[in-house]
């Protein structure tokens, strides 16, 4: 309570000397330079007046933002220089400004600040602003120009359905960020992991990835599903499509687009380009763990070893993979295989493997969200940009089963033709 006093009466007393300062002027320069005790007799009121205006204005801010200017001090967010003669100095970081259009909060320093300090106080700081209880609230927390913190509040929506008006040309819709919904253009397009245990809104993200490539169908020569329980990805029969749901098949498939792929990068060369210029080639591969368990090694070391070189190199020839699976570890999916996927997209899990081998190390995730990986609701999940290499809490939206069966016989329509 003593340091918020100080702070009150140190701010207050700045803004009477500038409103002092600036309104003597002012009549000053209007009254022609009278005398000082006719312009304090005329306008002793008019002062006290504005001087009574700024007091309760500056009690008005410091009692809505209590919590934030007490929260430096009481989470101990500091910088200590030491002068010439080796005495330590503390600079207490303040906060400094409220942004209502983004939900943001400013804290600065003299000196520097530590952003790392907040991030490690983040439970800390989620309890004193008094959002301990409500587990929909998110915080992010940025590095602001030189010596300033950004802490943001946002909440994504827990629950919504998909509609077509997310389907948009050359771009990919991913899911809502916390500015909204997030699309992917199709140049970044990289081969992807996606992983996540049962029930966790994983093939409902696979569905709806599907219907964003099929509604750019006009820059992919074809889609190649793989789905060896032959369930979910045998609905889509396009002509651009086609569909494997044998070991045999897949190894074949494989080997095909091997070829498509060395055959496009001998055209690159003749071209000298780096980026192939033509149509996507993607294929997606629904629970990959299902080969895995296949009796054949010969068979599954030959279809690994093509998932492996795909994934080194298709991304500049456009011979995509995209792989769907409830666990990577090593039993279900080859170690090479996964270090060569670029992107990676990870939904509520408990295995540790899924986490650390998808998005990193548990600090990371904390960083990214204050909610645990295995608390995540349906839907939840952070994607890791297969460029960029950046990070970003999503929530995906429901797509019913009926309105997947509509928007295949829509597409089936006019791809069909």
């Amino acid at each position: 309570m003593l340091h918020l006093l100080r702070l009150f009466l140190f701010d207050l007393s700045l803004c009477l000397a500038v409103l002092i300062w600036g309104l003597f002027s002012v009549i000053f320069i209007a009254e022609n330079g009278a005398a000082l005790s006719h312009l304090q007799q005329k306008y002793q009121y008019l002062f006290l007046l504005c001087g009574l205006v700024v007091f309760i204005d500056r009690v008005i801010y410091y009692i809505r933002y209590y919590r934030l200017h007490i929260l430096p001090y009481s989470l101990k967010l500091y910088n200590r220089v030491n002068d010439e003669k080796k005495e330590s100095k503390i600079y207490l970081d303040r906060f400094k400004r409220y942004d209502k259009k983004t939900n943001t909060y400013y804290f600065k320093n003299r000196l520097a600040i530590d952003k790392e300090a907040y991030i490690k106080a983040k439970q800390q700081i989620i309890h004193l602003l008094g959002f301990e209880d409500k587990k929909e609230i998110e915080i992010e927390i940025m590095a602001h120009n030189k010596k300033e913190i950004a802490i943001r509040v946002y909440k994504l929506p827990k629950k919504f359905d998909w509609h077509i008006h997310l389907l948009r040309d050359k771009h990919i819709y991913l899911g809502h960020s916390k500015d909204g919904a997030m699309f992917l253009p199709l140049e970044d397009l990289t081969s992807s992991i996606t992983c996540g245990e049962s029930g966790a809104g994983k093939s409902n993200f696979l569905n709806m990835i599907i219907l964003s490539l099929l509604h750019n169908s006009s820059y992919i020569e074809h889609l190649d599903f793989i789905d060896l329980k032959g369930v979910e990805l045998s609905r889509y029969k396009l002509n651009n499509t086609s569909f494997t749901d044998s070991l045999e098949g897949v190894n074949d498939l494989l080997q095909e687009l091997k070829n498509e792929m060395n055959s496009r990068f001998k055209e690159m060369k003749e071209k000298g380009d780096l980026i192939y210029d033509g149509k996507y080639r993607i294929c997606l591969i629904d629970e990959i763990g299902t080969i895995s368990t296949h009796h054949d090694k010969k068979l599954k070391e030959q279809i690994f070893n093509n998932l492996i070189e795909l994934g080194q190199k298709g991304r500049a020839s456009r011979v995509l993979i995209m792989v769907f699976s409830q666990k990577i570890d090593s039993t279900n999916i080859n170690t090479n295989l996964l270090t060569n996927l670029q992107s990676s997209c990870l939904y509520r899990t408990n295995s540790q493997y899924n986490i650390q081998n998808s998005i990193g190390l548990q600090e990371e995730i904390e960083e990214i969200t204050r909610t645990r990986v295995q608390d995540f609701p349906k839907g939840r999940m952070i994607f890791k940009h297969g460029i960029t290499s950046e990070k970003i809490l999503l929530q995906t939206p429901y797509l019913s089963q009926e309105l997947q069966y509509d928007m295949i016989k829509y597409f089936r329509s006019w791809l069909n033709k």
